[in-house]
């Protein structure tokens, strides 16, 4: 499983994902296009959605499902799966494969989020 991608599939895979945790499991290319349209200030062209769309079925990221003469698309793996996936690379790469060393490196910048946002506030 392939879960390096570009910021449009990202952005796609966003989509996908809320989609779903609305109950919609089963969307076309221009479900997503809309969806992205209504919540991106960035125009993006719908062959282009569909393309990277199609390449993440490739990729084996989504999965494709045909309906007559239509596709519809769900995701692979949820936003979950792939966040591990993710953090245990970084682990890997960056923290000698110690994952405790990363939680440290995380609850750091946790913590400094809230005391700017406390600052922000305040």
């Amino acid at each position: 499983m392939n879960f390096r991608h570009g910021s449009l599939e990202s952005i796609i895979l966003n989509a996908l994902w809320e989609l779903e945790s609305a109950g919609v499991y089963k969307n076309s290319v221009k479900d997503v296009f809309d969806y992205i349209c209504a919540c991106q200030t960035t125009k993006r062209a719908y062959t282009t959605v569909k393309t990277v769309m199609d390449r993440l079925h490739e990729k084996e990221v989504l999965l494709r499902i045909k309906q007559g003469k239509k596709f519809y698309y769900r995701t692979a793996y949820s936003n979950t799966d792939i966040i591990i996936n993710s953090l245990k690379k970084i682990a890997i790469q960056y923290c000698n494969s110690d994952m405790n060393k990363l939680i440290c490196v995380a609850k750091s910048i946790a913590n400094e989020d809230i005391s700017e946002q406390k600052i922000n506030i305040g």
